[in-house]
């Protein structure tokens, strides 16, 4: 009985050794509390007006693991318990202050490019503020509950230092074996819901953790604050670090670039748009299928339709984008690289060198302007365009969000202000937009759908898609009826694709569910996408040649009068206007097209071998 009671009041002195340890460590507790606290005032801010208020409906944009929100907190509060005294009381002061002013300015950032602050931009400092904008004057009045309590603090150490020779000091023991305990069980934890949630799915998309999404504050919700600096710090020792590659490797890619250069004489496609504008729209989730299609006698896509009158119109044109999706269509038709097979490159490798379309146009005097309707963390897509080499980019900030369809700035008022502003641009001009208003899942409001469809099809997935598509539809006719208005049209080339497909991509198993439909064949993912090269008055051809978002580059730069000498050498692609090449490869390695015969098929399949060398090393860096 006497063991038995002895090994009782043991567990019972540990526990209240334990207590009695937290207690006698007020600095701690409040350190993790007040962390806590300035965290969920972050999350709580990135939805409010101007990002300077309280919003606690968006704070999380899922369910997020909370309990290892809480673990990141302790574990680095509880690297205190291996100091003494003074130590200790340093440690937690330095953290309670570096992750003050690190919200603080998070903040600031956020409300500038909706991004967060990275540790990239110590190697990359050109990345941190691309648009060059004077980030003091968004710092707003509510910032500075980030860093009110520090100067409480200081304040009351003030007080301590000058009582400490009257009060004696009290001495802190080291507790290295809590310290570690606590230290393990967060570490479990937060790899436990690591494992669970982004490695088995085991809530099946419902919650995601430690990866990075498309846009940051979903990210930083889903990680919190500690968690989020946590990975950046971890993915920059890790998937995102240069490679150097070998000289076998590097003697790899100079022969594989060697080998697709076809070097085929010029034709009467070279420098066909020779001195005009280019204006590229890459249109969201525009699939290829529904051109020239009319739903219960009404055309879906009427303006594309009158486009393909005067348009080199490629009809075997196919979607090639990896995990970035509108980003990776973005790199596609800009670089002429494909995609990295792991991550995505916005995120991985943004500050990355490419000979790119824009630099290719500015070498024969034009001026270059990329934007999208959206903050410029989505996708981070500034920051890549920055590096790509477009002398402008222009982000939701340029313009007046004045109305929301879907997810984000209407196509109507965005196109709209689109045509304004670019009246006064330099000329020649290549200008690269995208749409948005027909992301998925394609819920326009009622009075923008305009399409008198049956019951039977307007309640569907393919419904709503259709009304979508409709309405961008719409919108890119009145675009080009203003360019026309206003004299632009008759000196510009518009070209208008699909980021990727839509409808079948991330609803193929409710269209396979549909009731028959008016035409069968709309249920069929054929990955392919719309490339229409548009000038008015231009009479209308068709171009069957096999190809892919790979080849925009090298097609357009050749039809706008670039030498191809100037990017056989940089390029997948091929020029789609002159090409003996009837085959492309698609994202799963499919060969599409006419088959081809070695050496051209073990050539096309170490495309993605070689993109992911010219991608992870900055190949084409100086």
């Amino acid at each position: 009985m006497l063991p038995l009671l002895q090994k009782l009041k043991h567990r019972t002195t540990a526990r209240t050794s334990f207590w009695l340890i937290l207690l006698n460590n007020k600095l701690l507790i409040y350190t993790f509390a007040a962390v806590l606290l300035k965290s969920l005032l972050l999350l709580a801010a990135l939805h409010a007006p101007d990002s300077a208020g309280v919003n606690i409906s968006k704070m999380y944009f899922g369910l997020p693991p909370v309990f290892s929100h809480l673990m990141f907190i302790l574990f680095i509060v509880a690297i205190g318990l291996f100091f003494t005294n003074r130590g200790r009381r340093t440690y937690l002061l330095v953290i309670h202050t570096s992750f003050s002013l690190l919200l603080f300015w998070d903040l600031v950032y956020y409300r500038a490019y909706a991004a967060f602050l990275s540790l990239r931009f110590i190697q990359h400092a050109n990345g941190f503020n691309p648009l060059h904008l004077n980030l003091w004057t968004v710092i707003r009045l509510f910032d500075f509950w980030f860093l009110i309590d520090l100067i409480i603090i200081g304040c009351f150490a003030l007080f301590r230092m000058k009582t400490t020779a009257v009060a004696g000091k009290r001495r802190h023991r080291r507790h290295p074996v809590l310290a570690a305990i606590l230290m393990a069980a967060a570490v479990g934890v937060i790899s436990y819901d690591h494992y669970r949630i982004d490695v088995q799915d085991t809530t099946k998309g419902q919650m995601i953790f430690l990866r990075m999404c498309w846009v940051p504050f979903q990210s930083m919700s889903n990680m919190s604050p500690i968690g989020y600096h946590f990975l950046d710090g971890l993915r920059l020792f890790g998937e995102t670090k240069e490679v150097d590659l070998t000289a076998q490797e590097r003697g790899e890619v100079q022969d594989w670039f060697a080998s697709n250069a076809e070097k085929l004489p010029d034709n009467g496609y070279k420098g066909k748009f020779l001195g005009k504008n280019l204006i590229v729209i890459q249109v969201e989730s525009l699939e290829a299928f529904v051109l020239g299609q009319k739903a219960n006698g009404q055309e879906i896509t009427p303006n594309l339709n009158r486009m393909l009158g005067s348009s080199l119109n490629f009809t075997n044109f196919y979607e090639q984008v990896n995990n970035g999706t509108s980003s990776d269509s973005d790199l596609l038709t800009t670089t002429s690289i494909f995609p990295l097979r792991s991550g995505t490159n916005f995120y991985r490798y943004p500050t990355n060198t490419y000979n790119s379309l824009p630099k290719l146009l500015e070498g024969i005097g034009y001026h270059t302007i990329s934007s999208h309707p959206e903050p410029a963390g989505n996708w981070n897509w500034l920051e890549a365009h920055h590096a790509i080499g477009y002398q402008e980019s222009w982000d939701l900030h340029r313009f007046n969000f004045d109305e929301q369809v879907g997810i984000g700035f209407s196509d109507e008022s965005y196109l709209r202000q689109m045509s304004d502003k670019i009246k006064d641009v330099q000329q020649p001009f290549l200008l690269h937009l995208v749409t948005l208003s027909s992301h998925g899942p394609f819920d326009l409001a009622e009075g923008k759908r305009e399409l008198r469809l049956s019951p039977s099809l307007e309640q569907t997935m393919m419904g709503a898609y259709f009304q979508a598509l409709h309405y961008t539809d719409k919108q890119i006719g009145a675009f080009l009826g203003k360019m026309d208005k206003a004299g632009l049209l008759d000196n510009t080339v518009v070209v208008v694709y699909g980021d990727h497909t839509g409808v079948h991509k991330y609803y193929q198993d409710q269209i396979d569910a549909l009731p028959p439909l008016e035409n069968e064949n709309w249920r069929t993912h054929t990955l392919k996408l719309p490339f229409i090269v548009y000038s008015k008055g231009m009479p209308s051809e068709t171009i069957e040649t096999v190809g892919g978002q790979i080849d925009t580059l090298p097609t357009l730069a050749y039809l706008m009068g670039v030498n191809a000498a100037k990017f056989e050498s940089t390029a997948m692609g091929k020029i789609l206007v002159n090409t003996k090449r009837d085959f492309t490869v698609l994202n799963d390695g499919a060969i599409v097209g006419r088959q081809p015969e070695e050496p051209d098929k073990s050539h096309l399949l170490r495309s993605f071998q070689i993109a992911d060398w010219v991608h992870e090393s900055n190949y084409f860096h100086k």
